[in-house]
C-alpha cells in the first residue's frame, strides 16, 4: 500500500487515476497545481508521485526539479507525448519513469509497484559492493566494511537512488526526519568518512560517486569516465 501524490490540472485525470489505484489499497492525494503539490510534499509523507507534464504556471518538469530539492521518493512523469526527448528530459530533472496518455491501468500499476519495490529493497550489490540493510552488513571482496549507523544509512540511500541526484536537504530529511538543528552541510562530513572507509576496503568509490556542486551527491551506475 502506498501514499501516492497525483498532480494534474484536469479533474477528470485525477479522478481516473484515483479510480485505478484506490481498489489496490493505495491512498491518493489529489492536487491540481504544482504549488499545492509542493505544500503536500512538505507536510505529508509520500511514497511515490505522478506528475502531469503540461500544466499552467509551473509545468511538471519544473515541479519535479523542485520536489527533488526536498524529497527523494520515486517520481513518474505523465505525458501526452510518447517521445524520446520527454524520457531524456525526465531523467535530467530527476524523474524515475514516465507513462504516456492515454493511461492504461495495468501499465500504471506495474510501474508503481516496480518503483516502490525498488525503494523497499533491503539488499544491494553494486559492482562487487554488497549491502544488507536487515543484517546491517556491508562488504567488498568478502572484506567487511565497518560503518557508523549514519554512514550505513547514507550508503543505503545512495544505493536505492542510483543515477539520481540526492540533495543535501533531501538526505538530511531522510536521515534525521524533521530535526531542524541538523545543517545540510553535515552530510558532507559523513560522506567524507564514508568515502574514506570505502576506499580503504578497495572499492573504487571515487569512480562512481559524483559530487554535484552546490546540490548534493549522485551514485552512478557506470564510472564517471565511461
Amino acid at each position: 500500500m502506498a501514499r501516492i501524490l497525483i498532480v494534474d490540472d484536469e479533474q477528470r485525470m485525477l479522478q481516473l487515476m484515483k479510480l485505478y489505484l484506490t481498489p489496490y489499497g493505495h491512498t491518493c492525494h489529489l492536487v491540481d497545481s504544482a504549488e499545492k503539490a509542493i505544500e503536500i510534499v512538505k507536510t505529508v509523507p509520500i511514497d511515490i508521485a505522478l506528475l502531469d507534464v503540461m500544466m499552467p504556471e509551473m509545468d511538471g518538469w519544473t515541479l519535479c526539479e523542485n520536489i527533488r530539492r526536498i524529497a527523494d521518493f520515486p517520481i513518474i512523469m505523465v505525458t501526452a507525448r510518447n517521445q524520446m526527448e520527454d524520457v531524456v528530459r525526465g531523467r535530467t530533472v530527476g524523474a524515475d519513469d514516465y507513462v504516456a496518455k492515454p493511461i492504461h491501468e495495468g501499465e500504471l500499476l506495474g510501474r508503481i509497484e516496480l518503483l516502490i519495490g525498488r525503494e523497499k529493497r533491503e539488499q544491494y550489490t553494486f559492482h562487487g559492493l554488497h549491502y544488507d540493510a536487515k543484517g546491517y552488513d556491508c562488504s567488498f571482496d568478502e572484506q567487511k566494511i565497518l560503518l557508523t549507523k549514519t554512514e550505513f544509512q547514507l550508503l543505503g540511500k545512495l544505493l536505492a537512488s542510483v543515477n539520481r541526484i540526492l540533495s543535501r536537504e533531501q538526505l538530511v530529511r531522510s536521515l534525521w526526519s524533521d530535526d531542524q538543528s541538523i545543517e545540510p552541510r553535515t552530510i558532507d562530513s559523513h560522506m567524507r568518512h564514508l568515502r574514506e572507509k570505502l576506499r580503504r576496503s578497495g572499492f573504487p568509490i571515487d569512480e562512481y560517486l559524483e559530487t554535484v556542486r552546490g546540490v548534493g551527491y549522485r551514485l552512478l551506475e557506470q564510472t564517471k569516465d565511461s
